[in-house]
């Protein structure tokens, strides 16, 4: 496993990670990445817990008993700015209210969670299930448990949902699932259906005995604009070139009409299958991770590739969050690092990557004359650099005090400046001697 230049790094964790979300507000900065996961070893221990790491205050660990963190959520409430995270442990989802880490609610789903998403008002909760169903709820922040309202019950998925996403405006929900397929959802029913394809690799075709086809994995989904009429999905084989796919509504689809989705742009953006993906809350940036460790950066706008780290993980990602907004976070003042996504997976070890190529040179934040924070060998740096300057205009100094100090003591300031410009520091081409080559 090769590690990654320097400012990018990997950090080790006491516990395989398997769910990671990364929540910043642009306003003022605030940064809060979390992260579940457990099992461990015989040689760290078992850990099931959930990280907080909150700008640059030190990390806060809850730990999550006998059950494994495999998703989770941070969100704010844009109307009372509280701040909550939620966790799918087993068949529940658990919500804690940041940043004490203090237990505010659970939720009985009745079967595995393997996906969370919450929407931009902090209104729903929509909760993507190992059978393929979606159950999504109304919540608030008084109301969270066994007395928030079921609203929908989404059945189409007949495989484990990987990925949910809603649009920021309106009530659209986006959903991926090992099916092969995204579905588009608006009020309880589904109202577009995406299936996504790959193209067969001469090893994984089916074999003259068998019709059965590889299945697809539609690890990612997410909107890339605030209406829900813009999504990017990835899909793969089990083995085999992964494909990032745009979607977008055609202009024939009206709001009476079923929305039909068609295919904007469609590009193989790994050798091998993606297991995790993010995008950032302004959809300029992706994050993917690939089963042999690898991390991509995929710049959406422009539609291609803009930095990759080879392997970085021993294992498959589990997890990847892209950095939200490219706005300066908390957290980055000391070093000047701008992380551009963070990385996991059950080797236990935390990537964290930016596109910059070395960080910039540290200032000092002390308040005083132009002078503090130097330092012993700052001092000695500008004692040097001033010696040589010194000695350097030495000969100068002395043949402008020779040739040009009768000149001011008779004739004042403006003739002297005119003596140390001819006769010191140039040369006029009147002056005898001086040859000027003839045109």
């Amino acid at each position: 496993m090769p590690l990654p230049r320097a400012p990018s790094r990997v950090e080790p964790i006491p516990f395989p990670v398997f769910g990671m979300s990364w929540f910043a507000n642009p306003g003022d900065g605030t940064s809060i990445v979390a992260y579940c996961g457990g099992g461990g070893s015989a040689r760290t221990g078992v850990h099931n817990a959930i990280v907080i790491q909150d700008g640059d205050a030190p990390p806060t660990q809850i730990s999550t008993g006998d059950q494994v963190g495999v998703a989770l959520h941070v969100y704010q409430n844009p109307v009372t700015g509280g701040l909550f995270l939620v966790v799918g442990l087993g068949s529940q989802v658990q919500r804690f209210r940041l940043p004490q880490g203090t237990l505010s609610g659970t939720i009985d789903v009745g079967e595995p969670v393997n996906a969370i998403a919450v929407h931009a008002m902090a209104e729903t909760l929509a909760v993507g299930c190992d059978s393929g169903t979606i159950k999504v709820y109304a919540v608030s922040d008084d109301l969270f448990g066994e007395d928030c309202t079921t609203l929908h019950e989404l059945q189409g998925h007949d495989k484990t949902v990987c990925a949910l996403d809603f649009a920021t405006r309106g009530n659209r929900i986006v959903s991926s699932a090992k099916d092969g397929t995204a579905r588009i959802w608006q009020d309880g029913h589904c109202v577009a259906v995406l299936t996504c394809s790959v193209q067969s690799l001469p090893d994984s075709s089916p074999s003259p005995n068998t019709t059965k086809t590889p299945q697809v994995l539609v690890r990612g989904c997410a909107f890339g604009d605030l209406d829900g009429r813009v999504l990017v999905t990835v899909a793969s084989a089990r083995r085999g070139n992964a494909y990032l796919t745009q979607w977008y509504q055609t202009e024939s689809s009206t709001p009476d009409d079923a929305p039909d989705f068609a295919v904007a742009d469609r590009t193989v953006c790994s050798a091998v299958p993606i297991s995790a993906m993010s995008m950032s809350q302004d959809a300029s940036l992706l994050a993917l991770g690939s089963v042999d460790g690898s991390i991509i950066l995929w710049n959406v706008p422009d539609w291609k590739q803009c930095k990759k780290f080879v392997e970085l993980h021993g294992l498959p990602v589990t997890c990847i969050a892209a950095r939200p907004y490219p706005v300066p976070l908390q957290g980055e003042e000391d070093d000047g690092v701008e992380i551009h996504a963070r990385s996991a997976s059950a080797d236990s070890q935390l990537g964290c990557l930016t596109m910059q190529r070395r960080a910039p040179r540290k200032r000092s934040n002390r308040s005083g004359g132009s002078n503090d924070g130097l330092g012993f060998f700052g001092w000695v740096d500008r004692t040097i650099k001033l010696g040589l300057f010194l000695w350097v205009l030495s000969p100068v100094y002395r043949e402008a005090l020779n040739k040009c100090a009768p000149t001011f003591r008779e004739t004042g300031v403006w003739a002297t400046g005119q003596c140390i410009m001819d006769d010191v520091l140039i040369a006029p081409s009147r002056r005898s001697g001086v040859q000027v080559p003839p045109y």
